[in-house]
């Protein structure tokens, strides 16, 4: 499992204030951007990076610490033994503050794509590569059987239309088991950081799981992408998370998801449940 670092050769393109330098590093990675843009930024014309100031200089010096690195290297290894073990590049970006800070994608090879700015911090950070290798893992390895494992196996990696034809129950699934890997690697971690929501937004969600529960029940079967980005993707509109006069919260769906595979992991074990039809 390697790992790939962007965020020094972007910064050191970008610090030279040479467009045919910027232009250069965005060609040399032109596959692994497009893959990653197509996620991150479906309008953009190509994948908004940091530019010039305190985001990219605290993400170039993040990148430099060694023990940073290998502590990444150490969760991903723990987190294969405990079943999270399908071979994957994990690739460490700093973005604009947009967009969601973890991107795991099938394909050739398997990407774990972490932005720094939206995971400021170490810990966060390394639980958002758990979480992205279980993910994976459970969309890739031969035995899963998860609804999408045979399409993330032979066709390109797009969320957005599978998301038209797998029901949310799948994604739901594999946010709420991927949490559970994230939590077995690293026990000390508060329930907030594993799910990876605000503390504050934690407290809001027990309060209203009751609720929220009865309106995902309304739509695990079903498929669609306005209801991926409802449930699973934090900067949705408001008017998009607002159903029969309710708003879903931000974080909702990887709170349920954590809440409702407890008791499968707790039965079956992190390995089978990862696999396990969701």
């Amino acid at each position: 499992m390697s790992l790939i670092d962007l965020v020094t050769p972007w910064a050191t393109a970008v610090a030279t204030d040479d467009a045919d330098a910027v232009a250069q590093f965005r060609t040399r990675h032109e596959t692994l951007l497009s893959r990653v843009a197509w996620h991150r930024a479906p309008h953009a014309e190509e994948l908004p990076l940091a530019e010039r100031g305190a985001v990219l200089d605290d993400a170039v010096s993040r990148v430099s610490d060694p023990m940073l690195l290998q502590r990444l290297r150490d969760v991903r290894h723990y987190a294969a033994e405990l079943g999270a073990d399908t071979p994957s590049t994990t690739v460490l970006l700093a973005g604009r503050g947009e967009g969601e800070p973890l991107l795991s994608l099938p394909g050739n090879p398997p990407i774990v794509a972490l932005f720094l700015d939206g995971l400021p911090d170490s810990l966060p950070l390394q639980l958002a590569a758990v979480r992205g290798q279980a993910h994976l893992t459970r969309w890739l390895a031969p035995e899963s059987e998860s609804a999408v494992r045979g399409l993330a196996a032979t066709a390109p990696w797009d969320l957005w239309a599978l998301a038209r034809t797998a029901p949310l129950r799948e994604w739901i699934y594999s946010v709420g088991v991927a949490a559970h890997v994230a939590h077995a690697v690293m026990p000390e971690s508060a329930p907030h950081e594993v799910i990876g929501v605000r503390r504050g937004e934690l407290g809001k969600l027990r309060e209203r799981e009751r609720l929220l529960r009865e309106l995902l029940e309304k739509d695990l079967d079903a498929c669609g992408l306005g209801l991926l980005v409802r449930w699973l993707v934090r900067d949705t509109p408001v008017s998009v998370r607002t159903v029969g006069g309710s708003v879903i919260p931000p974080g909702a769906g990887a709170y349920l998801g954590w809440r409702l595979t407890a008791e499968r992991v707790a039965r079956v074990g992190l390995r089978e449940a990862l696999r396990a039809t969701a």
